[in-house]
């Protein structure tokens, strides 16, 4: 890697970029989107207003100007994560072979509590070959098992120290590791239809590579590490199209005139367009006096211990009958992304939802100047970041509990690997001629030498 003070990053992945590349052609195709469209191509009306759409580019601006300004103002960290090559390294890879086991351990617990709730590992075999996965009996015979699922999210932090390590030394060990997490949430994400579970792996893999090659001294590296998303773009409208075939298209296949190419690209808009859309049916029919805020604090709320205790239920005001199912009375359940920008709007009002951004903004912008330095924190959490700002359009990624074992295994490992590195001085050899004899009562009493 080279000197840290070379503070660059390839466009796209700073706060600004992420949200510039995703946020103004949602809110533009949703804007165009007429009530006759959205009933057409989702099956529900346009609900969404434009004075909406507008809060939420004002939500983004702020989002990405704070980060931006944050982060330029920001001190300079003073520990690296790779300060000495071959030191911190070490640690990392260390690190790296906890998690990774950890996270193996996680998917066998994981799939053999799936098999005891149902799941037939033929039926499984059977969908993988013959791309037809819309039934949906293996994504809930695999959904919401508590603690098991923790563990496979260790996968996340896995990745990311596995990255950082083989961008800065090439271990043929690791490196097959990195693939058969992968590769597992791969399959975990054809199985039980958790585009997600890909996603949060990839994106971070793909950040810390990024920023590698922007900072290569081979010149062709830094441009295609800025030149990016002229690939990235189609190759994951080609991954988004291949989940939909083996979901959505098999049920619409029949029941559409359209081509599977037009059918993925009108599927992909409506996951976006939807979410603003959703956010709006929640806007109007989720805020009441005494609601306490939800999604945005949601890894509290769904916490061990804290959700079997329903605490939220014992100390918020109960709901409305019509806010109970918002998107099966106003809108379309296929489509069920709230909105990641107006779930703030949603749990503190415009105000607060706001001063959300910007408490946010600041977190990034810490987090992404420590990616920059190198510091062990930053290094570690912004790529995760990245998964948030690439995702909130539909949702509001970070406050999820689905995170939570991720963070907490990296902030270990950034405490871990940020601890100063002891060096074992050399013996200072005396000959024995300098050497003063020891005093008797040195040996019976402890006295010093």
């Amino acid at each position: 890697m080279t000197s840290p003070a070379r503070l660059t990053a390839p466009w796209w992945i700073t706060p600004a970029g992420a949200l510039s590349l995703l946020v103004p052609v949602t809110l533009l195709l949703t804007w165009r989107l007429d009530d006759q469209a959205f009933r057409l191509f989702y099956r529900s009306s346009k609900s969404v207003t434009d004075s909406t759409l507008l809060l939420i580019a004002v939500a983004a601006l702020v989002l990405a100007g704070v980060a931006t300004a944050t982060a330029v103002l920001a001190p300079r960290s003073r520990r690296a994560l790779i300060p000495v090559p071959g030191v911190v390294p070490d640690r990392l890879a260390a690190a790296a072979q906890g998690l990774f086991w950890v996270t193996v351990g996680g998917y066998v617990l994981y799939t053999g509590a799936g098999i005891a709730n149902g799941l037939d590992p033929a039926a499984v075999v059977q969908a993988l070959v013959t791309q037809e996965n819309y039934s949906g009996q293996a994504k809930e015979a695999l959904q919401g098992i508590a603690g098991v699922t923790s563990l496979t999210q260790v996968g996340i932090a896995f990745v990311v120290v596995a990255t950082w390590v083989l961008v800065t030394r090439w271990e043929r060990r690791l490196a097959w590791q990195l693939a058969v997490v992968l590769l597992l949430s791969l399959v975990r994400s054809f199985v039980a239809s958790e585009r997600l579970a890909l996603v949060e792996v990839a994106v971070p893999a793909v950040a810390i590579v990024v920023l590698a090659a922007a900072r290569s001294r081979v010149r062709a590296r830094r441009l295609a590490a800025s030149l990016a998303p002229v690939v990235l773009t189609p190759l994951v409208f080609v991954l988004f199209a291949a989940f939909e075939y083996s979901r959505s298209w098999q049920f619409f296949k029949t029941r559409t005139d359209e081509s599977f190419p037009v059918f993925a690209l009108i599927r992909l808009v409506g996951y976006y367009a939807t979410s603003y859309n959703n956010g709006q049916l929640h806007l109007d029919h989720d805020p009441f006096p005494g609601r306490l805020p939800l999604d945005s604090v949601a890894a509290f709320w769904t916490a061990p211990g804290i959700s079997q205790l329903d605490l939220y239920d014992r100390l918020s005001a109960p709901a409305p009958a019509v806010s109970q199912d918002v998107l099966e009375r106003f809108g379309n359940p296929e489509f069920n992304n709230p909105g990641g920008f107006t779930t703030p709007f949603v749990d503190f009002g415009t105000v607060g939802g706001l001063l959300f951004f910007v408490v946010v903004g600041v977190v990034i912008g810490l987090l992404f100047r420590g990616f920059l330095e190198g510091s062990p924190v930053g290094a570690l959490l912004y790529p995760m970041v990245v998964t948030g700002l690439f995702d909130l359009p539909r949702y509001l990624y970070w406050t999820q509990g689905r995170v939570v074992p991720a963070v907490l295994a990296l902030l270990v490992v950034a405490l871990y690997v940020g601890r100063p590195a002891t060096k074992r001085r050399a013996p200072h050899l005396r000959s024995a001629r300098d050497r003063l004899p020891t005093p008797a009562h040195a040996v019976l009493v402890g006295g010093r030498r």
